[in-house]
């Protein structure tokens, strides 16, 4: 089966060759024998107004134009649906959160407040069972969103020169169309990773009895807060890398190289949005009200336990979010263009 880039290639040549023929057939003259003498009474001997074969470069002019019409055609079937892009997204969400859940439950430890730093082997599956079954809708739901802003803002902001901006926007539109489910996956997850709950089971029907639907919302506008900005960062570094990285090495980069762009700008975000992730797991991890909002969470560490306080968990912060960033923005191109050269293949038997 073909590629796009083949069939890109394929209808390149094509053009390139009917150009040739249709130029080749506008430029040849040929004499029109005039009978003999004809000179005399101001006859030409070549009539340079006349083209040769007139009829094959209307010919080649049509084929030309049914080509581009073709390629532009194929271009705008082969891309990814509605399911496909859940499909996509939702796998590539759920094996890079699963695969880090151990790291993130270490940073969620050393960011809560008085719980026993206990770094046990069984410690590290605390939460995994709300992380697995919370991170595969919340992957489809973050790059249908990311994927409908793509497509949507070109429109709304053309040109080359906002395509950061873009990007920008795309990413924090994913994050707040995940928001929906990633709240009440970090609510569960983190309080059982910082010993609240002993279990999934425990920890959803507690906080449902005490508090309703609004207590898997707790800390929404923190979690928003770090998750918007940190995804939007996130796509905006991993696009601005790969263009660079193109325009250095004049290629796009291959499964590995983008691994470990989208890790680096998953590592820039992470770094930047350390307080942010502090106050959030303060106000979801906090009882008693001592912690009401982000402002006054952050007022307030900063004040009691000082500006460093702000930073802790950084390392694995940024030992759980650079690798996610990778493995999810990885995994989710790699079956994008894999899901798009099997439909490719397909469109060229049916041809």
């Amino acid at each position: 089966g073909g590629t796009e880039a083949d069939n890109q290639g394929m209808h390149c040549r094509r053009f390139l060759s009917l150009l040739l023929v249709a130029t080749s057939a506008s430029a040849i003259q040929v004499p029109r024998f005039a009978p003999r003498g004809a000179a005399r009474f101001g006859a030409a001997s070549y009539d340079r107004d006349t083209s040769f074969f007139p009829l094959a470069r209307e010919a080649a002019s049509d084929m030309l134009n049914e080509g581009l019409t073709t390629a532009k055609a194929a271009a705008a079937k082969v891309s990814l649906n509605f399911q496909e892009k859940m499909l996509a997204g939702a796998t590539a969400r759920g094996i890079s959160q699963t695969v880090l859940h151990p790291i993130d439950v270490a940073r969620t430890r050393l960011q809560a407040k008085g719980v026993k730093k206990d770094w046990s082997p069984k410690v590290f599956l605390k939460g995994v069972l709300p992380q697995i079954l919370l991170a595969v809708p919340a992957g489809a739901f973050q790059f249908v969103g990311f994927e409908y802003c793509k497509e949507t803002l070109p429109k709304v902001l053309p040109g080359a020169g906002l395509a950061d901006l873009r990007s920008l926007i795309a990413g924090a539109g994913g994050a707040m169309a995940a928001s929906v489910i990633r709240v009440p996956q970090e609510v569960l997850k983190q309080r059982i990773q910082a010993d609240i709950y002993p279990n999934l089971v425990v920890a959803f029907t507690s906080i449902a009895k005490n508090d309703g639907i609004k207590g898997f919302y707790k800390g929404y506008t923190a979690t928003i807060s770090r998750d918007v900005p940190w995804n939007a960062m996130a796509f905006l570094f991993h696009a601005q890398f790969k263009r660079i990285f193109s325009t250095v090495a004049g290629r796009p980069c291959n499964d590995q190289e983008n691994l470990a762009l989208a890790s680096a700008g998953g590592m820039l975000s992470a770094v930047i949005m350390t307080p942010i992730d502090v106050c959030k797991t303060r106000i979801m991890t906090g009882t008693g009200g001592e912690y009401v909002n982000l402002p006054q969470t952050f007022v307030k560490v900063l004040g009691e336990e000082g500006p460093m306080t702000l930073m802790k968990g950084v390392v694995p912060r940024v030992m759980y979010l650079a690798p996610l960033a990778g493995v999810t923005l990885s995994i989710y191109d790699a079956l994008s263009a894999r899901i798009i050269a099997k439909k490719t293949a397909a469109l060229k038997k049916k041809k």
